[in-house]
């Protein structure tokens, strides 16, 4: 049977007869919406949210507004498990607020940890907080593996070492000697301390000191005396990584290095394009210093500029550039 309307002087009764079904923007506890909310959505409309740290599931999560106006493939998001084994829990006190002070926790209450072996590595928050919902901000911390330093590797060519195994425990100390002609020092010591040495080889010669190290690349030799004191390199980067600046060779005057180049990190495409509706590539792609890399949009998205289904995206020293997004949903 047909509904009917009646125009009055204040106009049709009743008012809406017919009224376009939407959805509600969604209240997901613990979770933050990708880009930010609407107040309404049409059917059709997908949209996706992140669960907060210490919350799972830990990867994006898509719904869709369904024909009723309500929200498909909603899931919630539950705290993570603190711990699965006894073991590790033996790992971990609490430093401050300590569960016999105060039983059961009231939001705001804080817990500090440590670990009971101070060579062990400490993951997570020192500190977490107890929520008005109930749930910590954050999981509890764990404590494993003991704490170690690899083999210092900047100008090892120009020392002799105490001892030539490659992991050292921590506070461990490590002798070296300074090699020809870059011993006019004799050499030093060095200390292991919280997974990094204190400090680097020092050893210098009586007209230069070992060419500057480059963090992810190496120099060639251009130039030494006769004593094989070397006085101009070049620099170049590993697979990936762009010199700073172009200048074919760096020299040792007075004593003196000039300022090294720097290699500039590449970019890794890794899941935050998704963030944007961007498709990840299926095999890893690493993008060098100032370079771009064609990425596609979502199927059934794209920039909403002259309907283009692609954005080009950048590097900047390691920093992934994403201008664009393609937030604009195919009709």
């Amino acid at each position: 049977m047909a509904v009917q309307a009646t125009c009055k002087r204040d106009g049709w009764t009743p008012k809406q007869l017919c009224a376009e079904i939407m959805c509600d923007q969604p209240n997901i506890t613990n979770a933050e919406i990708v880009g930010g909310q609407n107040q309404k959505y049409k059917i059709s409309s997908r949209i996706e949210y992140k669960c907060r740290p210490g919350f799972e599931p830990e990867e994006l999560v898509r719904i869709t507004c369904d024909s009723q106006g309500q929200w498909t493939d909603i899931q919630t998001c539950n705290g993570k498990l603190q711990f699965d084994f006894e073991q590790e829990l033996k790992n971990v006190e609490i430093l401050f607020g300590h569960p016999g002070i105060t039983s059961p926790y009231k939001p705001g209450h804080i817990l500090v940890f440590r670990c009971t072996n101070v060579n062990m590595r400490f993951y997570g928050q020192r500190a977490i907080e107890c929520q008005p919902d109930g749930r910590w901000n954050y999981p509890y911390p764990q404590c494993g593996g003991i704490v170690q330093c690899s083999q210092p590797t900047t100008n090892l060519r120009f020392v002799t070492l105490s001892d030539e195994k490659t992991v050292f425990s921590n506070f461990e100390r490590l002798t070296y000697k300074c090699n020809e002609p870059y011993n006019e020092n004799a050499g030093g010591v060095l200390m292991c301390q919280n997974g990094k040495w204190n400090g680097t080889f020092f050893c210098k010669s009586e007209t230069c000191p070992p060419p500057p190290y480059l963090q992810y690349g190496d120099y060639s030799i251009i130039n030494s005396t006769e004593k094989n004191v070397i006085t101009e390199v070049s620099y170049t980067c590993q697979s990936y990584y762009v010199l700073d600046k172009q200048q074919e060779s760096y020299k040792c005057a007075d004593g003196i290095w000039e300022a090294p180049p720097k290699c500039l990190r590449p970019c890794e495409i890794n899941d935050i394009v998704e963030k944007y509706k961007l498709q990840l590539p299926t095999e890893k792609v690493y993008i060098a210093h100032a370079n771009k890399y064609r990425l596609n949009c979502t199927a059934g998205w794209n920039t909403g500029s002259e309907m283009r289904a692609y954005v080009d995206v950048s590097c900047s020293n390691g920093n992934l550039q994403i201008d664009k997004s393609c937030d604009t949903h195919n009709n």
